[in-house]
C-alpha cells in the first residue's frame, strides 16, 4: 500500500510535466438559443477560456465553481463510458461505481454511495425498483442525450428535492427557443471490444413559437473478458426514446411536454437472475416564465410522473424462480426566482413526491415460467410520500458572497410487508457557503446539514434485533459537514476541494448474520480531491488529478465499509491543427481499512484489495461537422477489480467460471464518429 501511494504522489509531481486539458474552440453559429441556467452560462463562460473543444477526448473534470463541476456529456470521454448515468459518472473524480456487469452498476461519491447521492432526471426523481440494485436510478439514463450534467459535492443545496448527503447529480436538457425556422441536429456511433455498439440520433427544429427536441439511441455489447481471458457475465442491450414539443409564445416563455421510454435487459456476474426487462415510461410538462412583478423574476413549474417495470428470472438457466417489481413515482415543483437589488437573489419552492413500490413472484408450489409470473396480481410492498419546502439565497458582499439555504419536508412511510405499519418524519437540512473571489482564485468554505430518511433498500433489510422483522425502526440518517477549496484560473488551473464530516444514525448494512440487516451507528468521514491544468506549450498540456476518502465506523472503531482508496490520474495530450493524441495513466492504491461484510446498500466489503494501474491512449480527427475520436483502454490487459465491486460468485455462464470479484474489462478497443447537421 506504501509503494502504491508513493507512485501516485510521484504522479502527482509529474503532473507539472506535459499532459493533458482541452483547448478552446469558436462554437459553430446555430439558430436556437438555449434557455440555461446560471450555472451553465457560468461553464461555457470557461469554455471560451481554453479547456473545452469539441473534439478533444476528456480524461476528467476540473472543479471550476466553488463545490460544484458541471461537464458536457456529449464530448467524447476516456475511459468510454457504459451506456448508463453511472458509467458516465466513474469519469469524474470523487466518483467509484461498484461493478455487477457490463452495465447497472451503483454510484458511489466520497465513499458514500446509495440514496446518499440525489440523481435528479432533468427535474425528476427516478428511483430503482430492483431489490438486488441491478436498476439503480442511473440505470434509466443515457448520458450523451443530455446537454449538461451538475455534480454539486456535499449537502451544499437544498433545491433539488430531498438532499444528497454526499452530493447531487443533475442530468440536465435545455430548453429552446428559435429566431426562424430552422433545423438542426446531430448522430453518433459507437463500436468497440466485446461486441459494444452505440448509436445516437438528436433532432432540434421549430418556429419563433414552437419545438420538437427528439432523440433515440441504443447500446449494447456482449460478455467481455478480462485480463486473463476469462469471460464475464455482462450482457447488455438498451433502447431510450425522448420526445418533447414546446411552445413560445414570447421570449420570456416557455411551455414543454415530454414524453420519454427506455427499455432494456442485461446479464450480471455477481448473481444467477437475469434482468429480462429493465424498462422505464415517464411524462413531463414544464413551465418556465421570466416575469417583471415587484420582486418576483421568474416562476419555474413542472409536473411529472415516472414507472419503472423490472422482470429478473432464472427461466432460461432452467429454474423456476422470477420476480416482477414496479415502481411509479409522480410529483413536481414549483420554484420562485426573486431578487430585492442587484445583490440579494433568492429562490423559494415547494415540491411534492409520491412514490408506490409492488411486486408479484413465482410461487414454486403453484406457478411454472413467465408466463405464470405477469399473470400473478402485484402487491404493495412500500409507499413514500415527500413534501418540501425551502429557501435558497446568495447575497453579494464587498469582499465575497454569501449562499445559504434551509429546507424542511415531511415524509409519510407506509411498510405493506412483514410487521407491517407507517411512520412520519419531520426533517430539516441546510447549508451556509462563503465564496470569495479575486482575479484568478476562487476561494471557499462551507458547513452543511442533511437529514435523510431510510430507502426502501434499507427499510427491507432485517431488523438487526428480530431478523423476521424489517428495519422499519431506523432512525434517519444526519450528516453535518464542513467543505473547504480554493480554485485558481490562469496560466494553469488548481482546483482543491477538502471535507469533513460526521454521520450520526449512519445507517450501516451488514451481511455478517442469517440475513443482511440494518441499523444506525456514528460515523467520520473526510477526505477530497484536488486537481492540475497545466498548458506547458500550444502543443502539450497536463492534467492531474487525486482523490481521496476516509470512513470511519465511530460506534465500533473500526473503518466504514466500502470506501474507495486513494486514486491519481494522469493524462497527457498533443494537439496540432485538426489532430489530437494523447495518454491516460489511472492509478489506484490498495485498500487495507476493510470492514468485511459491511457497506451500503450497493455492496459490502469482500476483502482487502490491491493497488493497480492502468494505461490507456486515444485521439482524435475534426474536420468540419465531422468528429471521430478512439482510444484503446486498459492497454496492457492486467486483470484487476476496483475496490468496491460486487462478488463474482454469479459468473457461472458456459466457458466461465464464478470470481472473488468483479473483474474490470481487459483490453478495449473503440472508435466513435459524430457528425452535426
Amino acid at each position: 500500500m506504501h509503494r502504491s501511494k508513493l507512485m501516485i504522489s510521484i504522479a502527482v509531481a509529474l503532473g507539472f510535466l506535459p499532459t493533458s486539458f482541452v483547448q478552446a474552440t469558436e462554437a459553430s453559429p446555430t439558430d436556437t438559443q438555449a434557455v440555461e441556467t446560471t450555472q451553465e452560462n457560468k461553464h461555457k463562460q470557461h469554455c471560451d477560456n481554453k479547456s473545452c473543444d469539441d473534439y478533444i477526448v476528456v480524461t476528467g473534470e476540473l472543479m471550476r465553481d466553488p463545490a460544484k463541476v458541471v461537464t458536457d456529456p456529449k464530448k467524447p470521454r476516456l475511459p468510454l463510458p457504459a451506456y448508463d448515468g453511472a458509467g458516465y459518472l466513474k469519469t469524474i473524480p470523487g466518483f467509484s461505481i461498484a461493478r455487477k456487469g457490463g452495465a447497472g452498476g451503483d454510484p458511489s461519491l466520497r465513499g458514500m454511495g446509495g440514496s446518499r447521492i440525489s440523481i435528479v432526471d432533468d427535474g425528476q426523481h427516478v428511483y430503482g425498483t430492483c431489490g438486488g440494485r441491478m436498476d439503480p436510478p442511473t440505470a434509466y439514463i443515457y448520458p450523451e442525450a443530455y446537454d449538461a450534467i451538475t455534480v454539486i459535492k456535499g449537502p451544499q443545496t437544498v433545491k433539488y428535492g430531498p438532499v444528497g448527503s454526499a452530493g447531487t447529480v443533475l442530468f440536465e436538457k435545455d430548453r429552446h427557443s428559435f429566431s426562424e425556422k430552422s433545423l438542426e441536429g446531430r448522430a453518433s456511433v459507437t463500436g468497440g471490444s466485446f461486441g459494444r455498439e452505440d448509436y445516437l440520433v438528436e433532432i432540434k427544429a421549430g418556429t419563433e413559437t414552437h419545438y420538437i427536441d427528439f432523440d433515440a439511441n441504443k447500446s449494447k455489447s456482449d460478455h467481455y473478458q478480462d485480463g486473463d481471458g476469462t469471460t464475464i457475465q455482462s450482457l447488455y442491450d438498451r433502447n431510450n426514446y425522448n420526445f418533447a414539443v414546446g411552445w413560445t409564445p414570447d421570449e420570456s416563455t416557455v411551455v414543454e411536454l415530454a414524453y420519454g421510454s427506455s427499455s432494456g435487459e442485461a446479464e450480471y456476474a455477481d448473481r444467477t437472475n437475469k434482468a429480462r426487462v429493465i424498462d422505464n415510461e415517464n411524462v413531463t410538462l414544464l413551465v418556465q416564465k421570466d416575469v417583471d412583478f415587484y420582486w418576483l423574476n421568474n416562476i419555474d413549474f413542472q409536473l411529472y410522473s415516472n414507472e419503472n417495470d423490472h422482470v429478473m428470472d432464472q427461466f432460461d438457466r432452467g429454474v423456476n424462480a422470477g420476480t416482477n417489481v414496479r415502481r411509479k413515482t409522480a410529483g413536481g415543483h414549483l420554484w420562485f426566482d426573486i431578487s430585492a437589488n442587484e445583490k440579494w437573489e433568492t429562490i423559494v419552492g415547494l415540491d411534492y413526491m409520491d412514490s408506490e413500490h409492488k411486486g408479484r413472484s413465482i410461487n414454486q408450489a403453484e406457478d411454472n415460467g413467465l408466463d405464470d409470473l405477469l399473470a400473478k396480481p402485484f402487491m404493495q410492498n412500500m409507499a413514500y410520500i415527500n413534501s418540501g419546502l425551502f429557501v435558497e439565497s446568495s447575497y453579494q458582499l464587498n469582499q465575497g458572497k454569501i449562499l445559504t439555504g434551509l429546507r424542511m419536508e415531511q415524509w409519510q412511510t407506509t411498510l405493506y410487508v412483514a410487521q407491517q405499519g407507517s411512520r412520519d418524519d419531520d426533517l430539516f437540512s441546510g447549508f451556509v457557503r462563503y465564496e470569495f473571489e479575486t482575479d484568478k482564485s476562487q476561494y471557499y468554505i462551507g458547513g452543511g446539514h442533511a437529514q435523510r430518511i431510510p430507502d426502501y433498500w434499507e427499510f427491507m433489510k432485517a431488523d438487526n434485533n428480530d431478523l423476521s422483522l424489517k428495519a422499519f425502526d431506523l432512525d434517519a440518517e444526519k450528516t453535518t459537514q464542513l467543505d473547504v477549496g480554493w480554485i485558481y484560473q490562469g496560466d494553469i488551473e488548481i482546483s482543491t476541494a477538502f471535507y469533513y464530516g460526521k454521520v450520526a444514525d449512519y445507517i450501516l448494512i451488514d451481511a455478517n448474520t442469517a440475513k443482511t440487516t440494518a441499523y444506525n451507528i456514528d460515523a467520520t468521514i473526510w477526505g477530497g480531491e484536488l486537481g492540475l491544468l497545466y498548458p506547458f506549450t500550444e502543443q502539450w498540456s497536463a492534467q492531474t488529478t487525486v482523490s481521496y476518502s476516509h470512513g470511519e465506523n465511530d460506534t465500533d472503531n473500526t473503518p466504514l465499509g466500502q470506501i474507495s482508496p486513494l486514486e491519481g490520474r494522469i493524462s497527457v495530450n498533443y494537439e496540432a491543427e485538426n489532430w489530437t493524441a494523447g495518454l491516460f495513466w489511472r492509478m489506484v492504491a490498495a485498500q487495507d481499512r476493510v470492514a468485511i461484510g459491511q457497506g451500503n446498500i450497493s455492496g459490502q466489503d469482500l476483502a482487502e484489495s490491491s493497488g493497480f494501474g492502468t494505461l490507456a491512449i486515444n485521439g482524435a480527427w475534426k474536420h468540419d461537422d465531422i468528429l471521430v475520436s478512439f482510444g484503446i483502454e486498459n492497454l496492457f490487459d492486467i486483470t484487476y477489480a476496483e475496490h468496491v465491486s460486487r462478488s463474482g460468485a454469479g459468473n457461472d455462464i458456459p466457458g466461465s467460471s464464478p470470481l472473488f470479484q468483479v473483474n474490470e474489462p481487459g483490453r478495449t478497443a473503440w472508435v466513435k464518429l459524430d457528425y452535426n447537421f
